[in-house]
C-alpha cells in the first residue's frame, strides 16, 4: 500500500483507463526532454524503462498490489506488441519508435502486467450494463466501469480516467444507490474516479516521485490538451475544462515542490536521531 500514508485514496483498488498509461508516457517523455537529445534509439529506450519501471512499481504499491483492467481493454488498446494498439498510436513519432524494438515493447509489457491484473468479462453482461448507462461511453469504458463496480461490492474502487464521459458516467452510477443487472443488486456508493493528475498529484506527495517528474506530468498534460484542440479532437467545452484543471495544479506546483522538499530534508535530519515527521 502507500508508505507514506495508508489513508491516501491511492491504496484503494485501482482501475486503469487506457489514457492514464498515455499520460505516464507523455510524463516520461516530457521528463527526458534535454537528456534524451543526442541519445541514440538504444540509449532512449533503456532511459524511458528506466523511468517507466519506477513509475509503475509505485503505482502498484499504491493500489496495495490491487491494480485492475479488462483483458479486451488490454489486448484492443494496450498491447504494444500491436502496432494499432491505442497506446502506441497515441504517440507515433516518439512511443511508437521505441515499440519498434521487440525487447523493448517485451520489457514494457513485463512491467505492465507485472502491475495489472486482467479481469475478462462477459461480453453479454457489459452489452447488457452499457445499455443502461447515461452515456454511450463505448463498450470497452463500459467494461471498465462494469469491472469497477463488481469489485466495489466489498470495498472502495477508484477509476483513473481522464475521459469526461466516463467520469460522467460513474457519477450517474453513484447518484444512482444501486441498480441491478442480470437479476444481480449491485451497489454504487464504493465506485469513484480521478484524473490522472489528480493521482499522479498524490503520487508525487505520498510516495517521493520527484518534483522534476510531477512538473513534467503537469506540462505534458497541458501540450497534450492543446494539440487535441487545435487538431479538432475535443471540443472547446472539454478542453476549457480539461486546462482548468491542468492551470490549477500548476498553480499550486512550486509551493507543493517547495514543501515536499523542506519535508525530505527536515526528514534525512531527523533520521539521524531515529524520528521523522510521518
Amino acid at each position: 500500500m502507500c508508505e507514506k500514508n495508508p489513508d491516501c485514496f491511492n491504496s484503494k483498488t485501482l482501475v486503469l483507463d487506457t489514457n492514464f498509461l498515455d499520460q505516464i508516457n507523455r510524463t516520461i517523455k516530457e521528463e527526458l526532454g534535454s537528456i534524451a537529445l543526442g541519445k541514440s534509439i538504444e540509449q532512449q529506450r533503456h532511459i524511458f524503462l528506466k523511468r517507466a519501471k519506477i513509475i509503475i512499481e509505485k503505482i502498484g504499491r499504491c493500489g496495495s498490489g490491487h491494480v485492475f483492467m479488462s483483458e479486451k481493454v488490454y489486448e484492443e488498446e494496450i498491447d504494444i506488441s500491436k502496432l494499432d494498439s491505442a497506446l502506441r498510436s497515441a504517440d507515433l513519432d516518439f512511443f511508437d519508435k521505441l515499440c519498434l524494438d521487440e525487447g523493448f515493447s517485451t520489457n514494457l509489457s513485463t512491467l505492465y502486467l507485472g502491475m495489472i491484473n486482467l479481469k475478462d468479462l462477459s461480453d453479454i453482461e457489459v452489452q447488457a450494463f452499457q445499455g443502461m448507462l447515461s452515456e454511450d461511453v463505448g463498450y470497452a469504458d463500459a467494461g471498465l466501469a462494469l469491472l469497477a463496480l463488481k469489485l466495489s461490492q466489498d470495498q472502495e474502487v477508484i477509476v483513473v480516467t481522464d475521459d469526461l464521459m466516463l467520469q460522467k458516467t460513474i457519477k450517474d452510477l453513484i447518484r444512482k444507490g444501486t441498480i441491478t443487472l442480470k437479476g444481480r443488486s449491485l451497489k454504487t456508493e464504493n465506485i469513484h474516479y480521478v484524473s490522472s493528475l489528480h493521482f499522479l498529484r498524490s503520487l508525487h506527495w505520498c510516495c517521493e516521485m520527484p518534483n522534476d517528474r510531477w512538473r513534467s506530468a503537469i506540462l505534458s498534460f497541458i501540450k497534450h490538451q492543446i494539440r487535441r484542440y487545435e487538431s479538432g479532437m475535443i471540443s472547446e467545452e472539454i478542453y476549457k475544462i480539461q486546462r482548468l484543471y491542468a492551470d490549477q495544479c500548476w498553480g499550486l506546483v512550486h509551493t507543493e515542490c517547495e514543501e515536499k522538499k523542506e519535508r525530505e530534508e527536515r526528514n534525512a535530519y531527523s533520521k539521524l536521531f531515529g524520528v521523522n515527521d510521518e
